[in-house]
């Protein structure tokens, strides 16, 4: 695989940040022994533990599963991860051949626990649809296979399942049957993180939960959409309410009750890999992070062209803003995140943050490609990365 280490950075639309001149990162990356997962979508618990909801792979030896519900206690470089759930009232057997099920975000709301169950296309417009096998690995798929899945392009969320024992057993879990809970623009569901338990949100926020998602595909979508739902009505479907814009007053947002009439909340069109947003509450300020492949995934590429320039190097970029909703100053952009790694989904859980707000650890994970990494066994990024950094100051 030819990797190029000469990735010139994009001219970006949003301004540089007044508060901050960058990121510096303050340490190496660490893999946790032995975890081989991706996604690490977090939550803050009552409990002042973390949980994380990860795709794919296996951790501590035991066997691969798509699905997996991890806690954290302590902070890094000191802390401790465990394996709770393999979510096993989750199933993929049934489901349409065109969509593969997963989980994604995470949220706490007192004690209880909810993760989103959510589903990619694997359905090719321009050949076939391919079938899976009962873990959902393609069979008889030929040579494109790679290329469905590496755009995994957004169904929808099918259900918000929730668990009142701390992730042991879990609730609410769809079925082959159910119908979407939240469409395309919200399938990639990444809940606002605020303190534990949800506690925490500024008081002019009212007395809902906050949810982002990118539209398109997990890696190269065009925006970020925002919504929200009050706490205790988060199963709720008809509570659910969607930012359509703001007023004058930058903190007086305007919300619709339909998903098609969300309006972005920042675009970057072919580079918005599933965002995450983190309250800095120490700064007053909303930390908004995404990756994304230097080269955006699309059934319109032509398929020679997707092999030889696909996954090939990715970018990082960390926002901050005074709201869910911005105004958006782009605080780094890094167009080779971690070089040949070709790392993704950026996290800045809250509870790993400083004291002051300017330090933190971010978590992510890497070298998932479906052509080959250039990295295995104990020197692939595949697992559960952390990397501490610090916001540079303007």
């Amino acid at each position: 695989m030819t990797i190029n280490h000469e990735v010139p950075a994009r001219l970006l639309a949003y301004p540089r940040s007044e508060l901050f001149s960058g990121l510096q990162w303050t340490g190496e990356p660490v893999r946790y022994p032995s975890s081989g997962t991706d996604m690490h979508w977090w939550a803050w618990g009552a409990d002042d533990a973390l949980y994380f909801v990860d795709d794919d792979g296996s951790n501590f030896g035991q066997r691969w599963h798509y699905a997996h519900f991890l806690r954290a206690t302590g902070t890094p470089p000191h802390f401790t991860l465990e394996e709770v759930s393999l979510f096993p009232e989750l199933r993929r057997e049934g489901l349409s051949l065109r969509k593969v099920r997963y989980v994604a975000g995470a949220l706490a709301v007192g004690t209880r626990l909810y993760v989103a169950a959510y589903d990619y296309s694997f359905d090719d417009p321009d050949r076939t649809t391919y079938r899976m096998d009962g873990d959902l690995h393609p069979q008889g798929i030929g040579e494109d296979a790679w290329f469905i899945n590496a755009i995994s392009q957004h169904e929808g969320v099918a259900a918000l399942m929730y668990s009142d024992d701390y992730g042991r057993t879990w609730q609410n879990v769809p079925t082959v049957d159910t119908p979407y809970f939240l469409g395309p623009r919200f399938a990639g569901l990444a809940f606002v993180g605020f303190g534990p338990g949800y506690t925490g949100v500024p008081d002019w926020l009212g007395d809902y939960v906050y949810a982002i998602s990118n539209d398109e595909n997990w890696e190269n979508g065009n925006y970020i959409f925002l919504a929200r739902v009050p706490r205790d009505h988060v199963l709720d479907r008809s509570a659910w309410e969607f930012y359509h814009g703001h007023a004058h007053n930058a903190r007086n947002a305007v919300w619709v009750k339909e998903e098609q009439d969300a309006r972005p909340v920042l675009a970057d069109p072919g580079y918005v890999g599933h965002p995450t947003m983190t309250y800095n509450a120490a700064l007053g300020r909303f930390l908004l992070a995404f990756g994304c492949d230097s080269v955006p995934h699309s059934y319109a590429t032509p398929r020679p062209f997707a092999r030889t320039h696909w996954h090939r190097a990715r970018e990082l970029h960390l926002y901050e803003g005074p709201t869910p909703w911005g105004p958006w100053a782009l605080i780094h952009d890094d167009p080779y995140w971690e070089g040949d790694h070709l790392a993704y989904l950026p996290q800045i859980p809250s509870k790993w943050l400083s004291a002051d707000g300017l330090s933190g650890w971010m978590v992510y994970s890497g070298d998932y490609t479906v052509q080959g990494s250039p990295y295995k066994g104990n020197d692939s990024y595949y697992g559960f990365m952390t990397r501490p950094f610090r916001l540079v100051t303007a």
